[in-house]
């Protein structure tokens, strides 16, 4: 999700030629994505080694360009050799773009975010400064959903995802004591199953009898990415693990608590302004995302909401101080979010 602005700015510098994102690893912008992301590239290869990609795209006389995201030294400077006096022009996610200098150009050091990074990229490669956009917008249908699953309930509304891989999960018991602590203050929390490992749902429903669950494998023609989007645009508080959620509820704007299991936060945060993040390598004896204490959580849960703002207020009723939700349930001219952000 964070290499959408880039592809973003390469289809707005590049409305004519043929743009490929490639990988060789499988990729969420392969399904979960494309129909987000889709409209920015001509073709979405996964699975494919560069070199392969290269190959079946030198045809004719038309300008090839490789724009590499890849934060590895050892893949840039063999990308780098193997395009060596191919007439291909090379952008490298390089310490100071070492690798895409060229005569003439002034020497920079690249951004230290991991998505600035991969613009700043596109941006030489245009030669001009592109606009930086990483907002995502939901279907229709997930809006729907959103509505229903909100259950017109004026109370905060609190997401939170538990379920991941690998480390980025939290615990049930974690969840249990959030969902007690913030259901007492009178919050209104909605837990959505996220893809990977995570919390028994059946557990989660017999201990905390008030936390409405969202299976998202359930939500009949609607992905999980959009039901999450929609929920995101209109929740007071986000509050998961670092990684793939946290980056999409940014796109949103939603206010969030994040736990990170150690991942470097300067270069791989969630692009938002309105983020608390835990550390768990200093908020846990063990380093590790479920051994974070619950209060620690609460308390910069309860943080987050007394500050009661967005990124962007993106509903003209918020100023007058109504929560995100109250705003969208007293929009009368059914007037699309996007005109209005």
């Amino acid at each position: 999700m964070i290499r959408i602005p880039a592809l973003r700015a390469a289809r707005t510098a590049f409305p004519d030629s043929f743009i490929v994102y490639g990988t060789t690893g499988p990729s969420t912008l392969e399904h979960v994505l494309s129909r987000h992301a889709g409209h920015l590239v001509d073709a979405i290869n996964v699975r494919t080694p560069l070199a392969h990609l290269v190959a079946s795209h030198r045809k004719g006389t038309g300008r090839l360009a490789v724009v590499d995201f890849r934060i590895s030294v050892r893949w840039l400077l063999q990308a780098s050799v193997s395009l060596l006096g191919r007439g291909i022009a090379y952008e490298a996610n390089f310490p100071g773009f070492a690798l895409s200098w060229r005569p003439g150009q002034k020497s920079e050091a690249r951004p230290e975010h991991n998505a600035w990074r991969y613009h700043r990229l596109i941006e030489r490669l245009a030669g001009k400064r592109l606009p930086f956009d990483h907002r995502l917008e939901p279907t229709p249908a997930a809006r729907a959903v959103a509505r229903g699953l909100a259950d017109g309930k004026h109370a905060p509304l609190i997401v939170i995802a538990a379920h991941g891989n690998g480390g980025k999960r939290m615990t049930a018991d974690q969840v249990v004591a959030i969902s007690d602590s913030m259901i007492a203050e009178g919050a209104n929390l909605l837990y959505v199953k996220t893809p990977g490992d995570g919390p028994d749902m059946a557990e989660l429903a017999q201990r905390v009898p008030k936390l409405r669950l969202v299976d998202s494998g359930t939500v009949e023609g609607v992905d999980v990415s959009d039901v999450l989007l929609a929920l995101g645009e209109f929740a007071d508080l986000y509050i998961g693990a670092e990684g793939g959620t946290a980056h999409l509820m940014a796109t949103v704007m939603t206010p969030m608590v994040i736990v990170s299991g150690g991942a470097n936060m300067a270069r791989w945060r969630p692009l938002s302004n309105c983020v608390d993040v835990i550390e768990s390598r200093h908020a846990s004896p063990t380093g590790l995302v479920a051994n974070v204490p619950a209060p620690t959580i609460i308390e910069a849960v309860k943080r987050m909401l007394a500050m009661r703002r967005r990124d962007h207020p993106y509903l003209p009723d918020r100023a007058a101080g109504q929560s995100p939700q109250q705003s969208w349930d007293n929009d009368t001219t059914n007037k699309d979010l996007k005109r209005v952000v």
